[in-house]
C-alpha cells in the first residue's frame, strides 16, 4: 500500500519540532505576537561577517569591469576581499561622523563595489537606503529627501542622474555624494558635486578601523532598522518600506523552507528534509539577472548566496544572449528572479541541449501557467520553486515547489511556518475556503512599516498584526493559495469581475506568445472589455486575430479579449520585473481609441 502524502500542515510540524534547526518561538512584533525562527541570525552584521570570513577564499561575484572598460572584460572579487574592503569604507564611514542608527544611500547596478557598500553600512550597524537605481530624477530627489541619508554611495551610472540634481538634493537635508566608481573619463558637468572612492586604497585611521573591527559603537538590537526598501512605484512614488534586523534575518531559514517540504511531501525522511538547510558541499554558481536594490535580489537571493557561500554571476544590463553565455561559460547551477527571465531563457533556444540547471526559482510577478511545464520538461532534474513575496514581507512568504508545483502550475503555495495568509472580504473578516477576496499575511517577516507614511501604515496593517497585500484570490480546500489579479486591476465587464491573470494565463497556453499582461478598454454598454497586450517569443509571427481565436477556446465568454495589441519588442517593465500595468493600459487604449472602438487590434505598437 502507497505511503499516504504528508500534508502541508504535517510536514510543518514535522520541521519545526522543537530542537530542529527550523524550531520557532513567539515574540511581539509590530506590536503583536509573531513567530520567528529560533536560530536566525540575530543581525546583519554577525551574519555578514561569519559568512564572509567562513567562504573567504570563494569568489563572491563574477562582473564586468566598470566602464569604460571593453564590454566584455570581467573580473572575480572573493569573500575575503570583499570584508578587508568593507571594513576600511566602514571605518572611513565613521570618519565621516556615520554612527550607528544613521542612513546612507546605496546607489547602482549589480555590482561587488554595491555589495562591499551594503555591508560596510550594516558594520557599523547604519542603515542603507537601497535607491532604485532606475528611477527618474523626481522619484531620486523624493526617495532621498524621505531618507536624508548622511551619505550618498553611487556608481557612474547613477551618479550622472544625481549629479544634475545635486542643488536640490542637498536642500532637502540629502548627505554628500561620492562614487565608487573612478569618474574621470565623464564630462565635467555629470560628475559635478561627486567625489569618487577607491574602497581598496581608502586611507583610514588605523584606530577606527580596529574600533569597527572590535564591534566598539556597532551593536544593534533585533528591533533596530537594519535596511530601507522602496516599494515598486508602478502607481505612484515610491514608499520606503522600513525592515528590522530581526525581520531581515528571516530569510536564512525561510528559504530553505519550500525544499524541505518538497522533501517530505515526496516521502523523503526528516532527516533529509531538514538537510536542506545546510550549504552545499561544492558552491553553486548563480546567475543575478536582478537588481539588489529589490527585496527578490537581496534578501530573496543575494542573502542565501553568502550563507551558502556560492558566486553571484552578474551582467551590465539584461540580454538573453549574453545570460546564456554566461550560464555556460560559468556553470551556473542556479537562475533566479522573476518569471520573465526562466521564460526568455527557455524561448531562446540558445542552450546548448545537454546544459542542465540544478535549480530554477522565480517569483515577484505572475508566471505563465504553462511555465512550470516547459521547465519541468527542458530540465526535467532541476528543482522548481515558485514564490510569492513582496517587499513588505522581507522576501518570501507564500511557495510552492516540487511536483507540487507541477502538478498545480496555477497555484501561488502555501505561507511559510512563521507567517500566516487569509482571505477577507469587504469588512476584513476571514472567508471560507474556495471564496474569492483579498490576502492579508502576518508573520515575524513582516516589515515594520512605511516610514513616515502613517497614513498608508494606518490602511495595510490592521491592529492584530495582518497586512492586506491588495492581491485577490482565494485558498482551496487543501489550504493552497491561488491568486487572480491585484484588487485594482480587476477588469469589471458588465459588472462580472474578470482577473488578468486568468485572461493572461490562458493567452500564454499559445506557445507563440512570450507574455501577456490583460487591461481593460472602455465599452459604452458594458463599461469595460478585455484587451490584451502581447509580446511574441523570438522568430514567430502572429496577427492578433489568430491570438484571439487560440484564447478563446480556453476562456469563458465574458474573459474572451476583443482587441490585441502585438507589442514591438518586450512588455515595458520595471526594473523589478514587474509589467507596468499603467503603460501597458495607456497604450493600449490610446490604441482602442484611435481604431474608434474596433476590435481585433493593432499588427505592432511601441510605447
Amino acid at each position: 500500500m502507497a505511503k499516504k502524502q504528508l500534508s502541508y500542515a504535517e510536514c510543518d510540524a514535522l520541521i519545526t519540532a522543537p530542537g530542529t534547526e527550523f524550531e520557532m518561538v513567539t515574540v511581539m512584533e509590530n506590536g503583536s505576537p509573531q513567530r520567528v525562527w529560533k536560530h536566525a541570525p540575530p543581525d546583519f552584521r554577525t551574519f555578514f561577517e561569519e559568512s564572509m570570513q567562513k567562504w573567504s577564499d570563494r569568489v563572491l561575484t563574477n562582473e564586468p569591469v566598470p566602464e569604460p572598460a571593453e564590454y566584455d572584460a570581467r573580473q572575480d572579487v572573493t569573500y575575503g576581499q570583499a570584508l578587508d574592503n568593507a571594513y576600511r569604507l566602514a571605518a572611513w564611514l565613521r570618519q565621516q561622523g556615520v554612527g550607528k542608527g544613521d542612513r546612507v544611500a546605496v546607489s547602482g547596478i549589480n555590482s561587488s563595489a554595491w555589495l562591499t557598500s551594503f555591508v560596510a553600512v550594516n558594520l557599523l550597524g547604519a542603515v542603507p537606503v537601497c535607491l532604485n537605481s532606475t528611477l527618474v530624477k523626481d522619484a531620486q530627489i523624493h526617495c532621498l529627501g524621505l531618507t536624508k541619508p548622511k551619505i550618498v554611495l553611487a556608481d557612474q551610472k547613477d551618479a550622472q542622474v544625481l549629479s544634475p540634481i545635486r542643488n536640490e538634493l542637498k536642500a532637502a537635508g540629502v548627505g554628500p555624494l561620492y562614487s565608487w566608481d573612478n569618474l574621470d573619463h565623464l564630462p565635467a558637468d555629470a560628475r559635478a558635486g561627486f567625489t569618487s572612492l577607491d574602497y581598496a586604497t581608502l586611507k583610514v585611521n588605523p584606530q577606527t578601523l580596529a574600533d569597527v573591527k572590535a564591534k566598539k559603537g556597532c551593536a544593534v538590537q533585533p528591533t533596530d532598522d537594519a535596511l530601507i526598501l522602496f516599494t515598486s512605484g508602478t502607481t505612484s512614488l515610491p514608499k520606503g518600506v522600513m525592515i528590522t534586523q530581526r525581520q531581515g534575518m528571516q530569510h536564512i531559514h525561510t528559504a530553505s523552507i519550500p525544499a524541505a517540504r518538497a522533501a517530505l511531501r515526496a516521502g523523503a525522511p526528516v532527516e533529509m528534509a531538514l538537510g536542506a538547510h545546510a550549504p552545499p558541499p561544492e558552491p553553486l554558481t548563480v546567475l543575478m539577472p536582478v537588481p539588489m536594490f529589490h527585496v527578490t535580489g537581496l534578501l530573496a537571493v543575494t542573502v542565501r548566496v553568502f550563507f551558502a557561500g556560492s558566486k553571484l554571476v552578474f551582467q551590465r544590463r539584461w540580454s538573453v544572449k549574453d545570460a546564456v553565455k554566461l550560464c555556460v561559460d560559468h556553470k551556473v547551477n542556479m537562475v533566479s528572479g522573476v518569471p520573465s527571465i526562466t521564460t526568455a531563457i527557455l524561448q531562446s533556444g540558445l542552450l546548448p541541449p545537454d546544459f542542465h540547471f540544478a535549480a530554477l526559482s522565480y517569483g515577484g510577478a505572475a508566471p505563465a501557467k504553462r511555465l512550470a511545464g516547459d521547465v519541468k520538461d527542458r530540465f526535467p532534474a532541476a528543482f522548481i520553486n515558485h514564490g510569492w513575496g513582496m517587499t513588505e514581507a522581507a522576501g518570501l512568504h507564500i511557495a510552492i515547489s516540487g511536483q507540487d508545483y507541477i502538478d498545480r502550475p496555477d497555484a501561488v503555495g502555501v505561507a511559510i511556518p512563521i507567517g500566516g495568509m487569509r482571505i477577507v472580504g469587504e469588512n476584513r473578516k476571514e472567508v471560507p475556503f474556495n471564496t474569492l477576496g483579498v490576502l492579508h499575511i502576518r508573520g515575524g517577516n513582516l516589515a515594520k512599516g512605511y516610514l513616515d507614511n502613517p497614513k498608508a501604515n494606518a490602511e495595510a496593517y490592521t491592529s492584530d498584526g495582518w497586512f492586506d497585500t491588495g492581491d485577490v484570490g482565494i485558498i482551496d480546500d487543501d489550504g493552497i493559495l491561488y491568486l487572480r489579479d491585484r484588487a485594482k486591476d480587476m477588469i469589471i465587464r458588465g459588472g462580472e469581475n474578470i482577473a488578468s491573470a486568468e485572461v493572461e494565463n490562458a493567452v500564454t497556453q499559445d506557445p507563440r506568445v512570450a507574455e501577456a499582461a490583460a487591461v481593460p478598454v472602455p465599452d459604452p454598454v458594458l463599461g469595460e472589455l478585455v484587451a490584451v497586450g502581447v509580446s511574441l517569443a523570438p522568430g514567430v509571427t502572429a496577427t492578433p486575430q489568430s491570438i484571439i481565436d487560440e484564447a478563446d477556446k480556453r476562456l469563458r465568454y465574458p474573459a474572451r479579449p476583443v482587441f490585441v495589441v502585438l507589442w514591438d519588442g518586450d512588455l515595458p517593465h520595471n526594473a523589478n520585473g514587474k509589467f507596468q500595468k499603467n503603460d501597458i493600459k495607456e497604450l493600449v487604449q490610446r490604441k482602442w481609441k484611435e481604431q474608434g472602438g474596433k476590435r481585433i487590434g493593432p499588427v505592432k505598437a511601441r510605447l
